[in-house]
């Protein structure tokens, strides 16, 4: 069973909504700062984000529980999914919520956790005070949303949120992943982690035409505050594995993200099929961003007699999207990695002439440090492999990657870019600098690959 706790006499005020109806859109308006000190106030936060009063469970009392499996005596249980729980700040108390959706939510559309905690108006809130919450949602459904929202003055903030959808059978294949945390403490830490993961495989056998489509979309945010002091730390993970074979002896068209993702609660960052973004800010508190974006693609087609259109990703909404702000001073320090990987591979056997193949792969990243110390760490890796049967024209891509350091005089930020090729590979660096940005469009060069040189500060 997963818990997720509150320790040592704090005042805990818990939402948990699992497959809301479209009213209570767990990406509604930005509430970060909402006040949470008493139950009028929550309930008004609860008309906000447009949940039904009516609708939810209120537990107070020392040992609280909701979902499937109560601890036992002592412990006021409910299997509601919509809940707030209050414990009292002058005992010893736990709230504890199983955030997973349970098989008949799929039936709605879209599995979805929301989770608020506050011990900020607790005046026996300590340091050693804990607001833990994660959400974890494992299925094949086609929308998945987790929004975990915690406040803290001494005390720290721990959020973990697991995304996992694996899709197999026939097409088209769609999967969509938002997740948000937003944290604020004042000398207590933020601690953040995402993990995000999409497998799309799809296998065809006919004698007619054959259309295999996928897409996958993956929007992550985490948002950290501490304004005394506190540490920040952020870890996202994001991959999709996508893979589609067909053997015909009619026509085959293969499609893999190129339709365009549109989700509920972009701010700063575009609508790519991995986006993510990170903000922390302290006074003086250390912070830590770890940035991992991965999206691998593979075609395999077998059509003697018909043609063969293979198309992975768009230059207009494809690829990956990164973007990290971090804001210190010293004697805080700053760490930043930021990693972007897209491993593209197209096999056709089909007659000459009949063969179209089109890859695309283009990446953003990433990260900007505000003050820190000399210390700090800030560094991007971008990397594209692009492999097929035509070459030439059909492999195109493009990098922008971005570093700066502001504030600290002997801070270095490092990018690096790596773009390959059916002919070869190019990189741009590593190149290191209080500054570096680097835009440059990458194709196969039919001897070699070959990108435009880097606008370079």
């Amino acid at each position: 069973m997963s818990r997720k706790l509150a320790t040592a006499t704090v005042l805990l005020l818990l939402l948990v909504m699992v497959g809301a109806p479209t009213g209570a859109n767990a990406a509604s308006k930005d509430q970060a700062y909402s006040d949470l000190s008493s139950l009028p106030k929550i309930e008004a936060y609860l008309n906000s984000i447009g949940i039904d009063l009516g609708s939810v469970v209120i537990q107070q009392g020392q040992f609280n529980y909701a979902g499937p499996n109560c601890p036992g005596a002592g412990w006021n249980c409910t299997t509601a999914n919509k809940v707030v729980q209050l414990a009292p700040a002058a005992l010893p108390a736990a709230n504890i919520v199983d955030c997973s959706p349970a098989v008949s939510v799929t039936l709605l559309g879209v599995d979805e956790c929301v989770i608020v905690q506050s011990s900020a108006l607790s005046l026996t809130e300590t340091a050693s005070t804990l607001n833990s919450a994660s959400c974890d949602i494992d299925g094949s459904s086609g929308k998945q949303r987790c929004k975990i929202r915690q406040q803290s003055k001494k005390g720290s903030n721990h959020a973990q949120i697991n995304q996992r959808t694996n899709q197999r059978g026939g097409s088209p294949q769609f999967a969509q992943q938002e997740a948000t945390i937003e944290q604020t403490s004042e000398t207590g830490n933020n601690t953040a982690k995402i993990t995000q993961t999409i497998a799309q495989d799809l296998k065809t056998t006919s004698t007619t035409e054959v259309t295999q489509q996928q897409d996958a979309c993956q929007y992550a945010k985490v948002s950290q505050s501490s304004t005394m002091g506190g540490s920040n730390s952020s870890d996202v993970q994001q991959s999709q594995s996508q893979g589609e074979e067909a053997d015909s002896s009619g026509d085959i068209d293969q499609f893999q993200n190129t339709a365009a993702c549109q989700f509920s609660d972009i701010t700063v960052v575009g609508e790519r099929n991995a986006t993510a973004d990170v903000m922390q800010n302290s006074t003086t508190g250390n912070l830590t961003s770890n940035l991992r974006q991965l999206i691998k693609q593979d075609h395999v087609a077998d059509s003697p007699a018909g043609t063969v259109s293979q198309t992975q990703s768009n230059f207009a909404n494809g690829g990956l999207a990164g973007m990290v702000t971090q804001s210190t001073t010293d004697p805080g320090v700053i760490r930043s990695t930021a990693t972007q990987d897209e491993p593209q591979t197209q096999e056709a056997d089909t007659a000459p002439g009949q063969l179209i193949q089109d890859q695309f792969g283009p990446e953003f990243c990433c990260a900007t440090q505000m003050g820190g110390t000399d210390a700090n760490i800030n560094t991007v890796d971008q990397s594209n492999v692009q492999k097929n049967d035509s070459g030439g024209s059909s492999q195109t891509s493009f990098q922008s990657g971005h570093c700066k350091e502001v504030g600290s005089t002997a801070a270095q930020c490092r990018l690096f870019q790596t773009y390959t090729s059916n002919s070869g590979s190019d990189e741009f660096g590593p190149m290191s600098g209080t500054t570096v940005d680097s835009e440059r469009a990458c194709a196969d060069g039919g001897e070699d690959a070959v990108c435009s040189d880097p606008d370079i500060e």
